[in-house]
């Protein structure tokens, strides 16, 4: 239904419209009524409706001086004058504020009627026009992202403002992105999440905040990475760039972490190509940088200053015969060596890092197989070597040789597997918290189902179940000082639920905490 306010000082009047005229049939309904401008001004702002039925002559304010009013606030609210023969110059004005018509008092039911269906009418078409519209903009917003990826690509192709197909490459971008400057000075940006992520903050411009807002030109998610184009006056403007990376990647609601590679400076669109390749190299670059960095091409080191010391045979031959010689603190030096090396200088070809890394890892295994267990070269090659960036790996080799230095150290006991004996350190240290297989398998870099196989083959019992069996053991200590409540002694192992806490104790010695304390005082445990 279409809404209506009658807006006039006689009574009479506005209870004869009400009365008289088909207000349902048309498709019409009174919301509202009013006795002068200033309280339709005030009602019309709650109401919000669609027709103004006015009188032009009325106490306090005029109709005139409101339809002035409404027609600032909804420029596309219907205006019908009631008039008397005696106010022609009031409707010269009404003209100008293009009220839809006029009704001479005393008022024509049919006329008006008439008139009202006709207004009904254009409303109702203007509404299904606005519609139309909406639909058409939100299929054009949910697929912008879209066409602008594919448009993108097909931009990145090409390698010169000769190729074919540039300009009507140009003029489709131009169609979705009013803004897209034809010259002048580019460069992009790409960027990666560390799990899959939903690119919604990188496709519109909302992401970019401040002053660089002006310099933003496109947005995109192609091949599973955001994609952000900029158009630059002067090389200056690189800075607000740069600032604003730094606030994106380091922002303390981010749900995970990023990493952005920037290409560099191009002086034609067609060239934007060459800028998002560079841009990928530059982001192949947080395997030495980590996450949270954004990486610049124009300040990575050039292929002729490129020198490490990873890939000298000497070094690791020389890494073999620290092993050998069981001076792993030496070892750990000379990996650290290659390490910072790296940093430094880093090498282009990632891959043959992560190899060389990882045969240094075999040659720790050869010599020291009480670190090894079975199938760990698959699963660590993967999870590891393959994932992790440069520093994940070098501290994951560390404590590795920090294992082997420790096995050195112990005489006369058991040679437990060493990431087992990881695992029961962890648990130890962290029971009275929120330990879970996921945060265990995390801190000795396997998958948690294959460390669950792996510690039930060493141990003859499950994770959970050693955890639980651990947690009541310190429980049952506790229980020894009177003055710990039991709420107070199920935090300190671990458990928020205090009933849960005694459930557990229950199945595990048979008697409730309150039970065991009392029978130890008795001396009976």
């Amino acid at each position: 239904m279409i809404k209506v306010m009658l807006v006039d000082d006689e009574e009479m009047t506005r209870s004869g419209l009400r009365e008289f005229i088909s207000w349902e049939q048309l498709g019409l309904e009174v919301v509202g009524e009013a006795e002068d401008g200033e309280e339709a001004l005030e009602r019309f702002m709650l109401l919000r409706p669609e027709i103004v039925l006015c009188d032009v002559r009325m106490p306090r304010m005029d109709g005139i001086t409101l339809a002035g009013k409404l027609k600032e606030l909804a420029p596309d609210c219907k205006i019908i004058f009631l008039s008397g023969y005696s106010d022609v110059a009031y409707l010269k004005s009404a003209i100008k504020l293009q009220a839809v018509d006029y009704i001479e008092k005393p008022v024509q039911i049919h006329e008006l009627e008439a008139l009202l269906g006709r207004t009904a009418e254009e409303i109702s078409k203007s509404r299904e026009e606005n519609s139309k519209l909406l639909q058409i903009r939100k299929a054009l917003d949910e697929n912008l992202a879209e066409l602008t990826g594919k448009a993108l690509k097909e931009l990145f192709q090409l390698s010169s403002p000769a190729d074919p197909g540039t300009e009507r490459i140009l003029e489709e971008l131009f169609t979705l992105h009013g803004g897209f400057p034809r010259e002048g000075k580019y460069i992009c940006c790409v960027f990666t999440a560390r799990e899959a992520a939903e690119w919604d903050l990188w496709e519109g411009q909302a992401i970019v905040e401040g002053k660089a807002q002006e310099l933003l030109l496109l947005t995109a998610v192609m091949d599973g990475m955001g994609v952000v184009c900029f158009s630059i006056r002067s090389d200056s403007e690189l800075e607000r760039i740069s600032l604003w990376l730094n606030r994106m990647l380091r922002k303390e609601d981010n749900q995970q972490a990023y990493s952005a590679g920037v290409g560099s400076i191009c002086h034609h669109p067609a060239a934007l190509g060459r800028s998002y390749r560079e841009a990928l190299k530059a982001l192949q670059h947080r395997f030495y940088r980590g996450w949270n960095t954004s990486i610049w091409y124009s300040k990575l080191p050039q292929e002729g200053q490129l020198k490490q010391l990873l890939f000298d045979k000497q070094n690791y031959i020389r890494f073999e015969e620290l092993l050998k010689q069981r001076d792993i603190d030496a070892a750990i030096d000379l990996l650290d060596q290659c390490v910072n090396d790296l940093v430094l200088f880093p090498s282009p070809d990632i891959d043959a890092v992560r190899t060389k890394l990882f045969r240094w890892y075999v040659a720790m295994t050869k010599l020291y197989p009480e670190t090894m267990w079975e199938f760990e070269n698959d699963e660590l090659w993967s999870s590891v070597f393959v994932a992790g960036e440069l520093y994940t790996i070098r501290n994951f080799m560390i404590r590795r040789l920090g294992i082997i230095k420790e096995n050195m150290e112990i005489i006369g006991q058991p040679a437990e597997k060493s990431v087992i004996r990881e695992v029961v350190k962890y648990i130890q240290a962290n029971y009275d918290g929120d330990v879970s297989i996921a945060s265990i398998a995390g801190h000795v870099y396997l998958t948690p189902t294959y460390l669950c196989i792996l510690f039930k083959k060493e141990k003859g019992i499950s994770i959970n179940d050693y955890i639980t069996q651990f947690r009541i053991e310190k429980a049952k200590q506790l229980l020894k000082d009177r003055k710990l409540k039991l709420y107070e002694i199920a935090g300190k192992v671990g458990y928020q639920d205090a009933n849960y806490f005694a459930k557990v104790f229950r199945k595990l010695t048979g008697m409730n905490p309150s039970e065991f304390r009392e029978k130890t005082e008795e001396g009976f445990l």
